[in-house]
């Protein structure tokens, strides 16, 4: 028995008789998160109408989830969704199947792979989309410069001169942020 059925059957819920279809649509619609907690559930008139059936048996259907607790009423206001979330149910991926593959060959094959052959899976970009020629100019520059640091710790909070410009740059958009106050990171994860 499904667990769906299971709570179907465990609340009293007739299924098959119109009550249970009507119980049965709204708890499908909560399950599958189409109505989420807090969430105004379908009027009376719009379930009669949505689904073929008399009003007196809508009225019925929300009574009894009103007592089973999935949905509220708030007077003047309509009926509401109730509670928390029913966790999401994990699909059975079946049986586990064991690889042939070894993780290391596969690897290995994908760096010893030719110049010309696409590695999409290995973290970097082909290098005809680099700039290297640029990249080339600035390493240049910077080991002609006597005041790069090529074997030092930089400062912990950024490459100074690009704090100054993004200084620069803030201030004009009227951002007041001096230097010190701007930290640099190589991403998100590390501010």
């Amino acid at each position: 028995m499904a667990e769906s059925d299971s709570n179907r059957a465990a609340s009293g819920a007739p299924t098959g008789t119109r009550v249970g279809a009507v119980m049965d649509s709204l708890r499908e619609r909560i399950a599958n998160r189409s109505l989420m907690p807090g969430a105004r559930v379908p009027s009376i008139r719009v379930m009669t109408e949505t689904l073929g059936v008399s009003k007196s048996t809508v009225v019925e259907a929300y009574d009894r989830l009103v007592a089973e607790g999935v949905i509220v009423a708030r007077r003047g206001s309509g009926f509401f969704v109730s509670g928390h979330a029913p966790p999401l149910a994990l699909a059975d991926l079946g049986p586990r199947l064991d690889r042939e593959v070894d993780p290391l060959w596969l690897t290995r094959q994908s760096l010893e792979a030719g110049a010309k052959v696409f590695k999409p899976g290995c973290g970097w970009m082909p290098p005809s989309w680099l700039p290297e020629d640029g990249v080339r100019r600035a390493l240049r520059a910077v080991a002609r410069d006597p005041q790069s640091p090529l074997a030092d710790y930089a400062s912990p909070l950024g490459l100074p001169a690009l704090r100054q410009q993004l200084a620069w740059r803030l201030a004009q958009h009227g951002v007041e942020a001096p230097p010190e106050q701007i930290v640099l990171t190589d991403g998100g994860t590390h501010a």
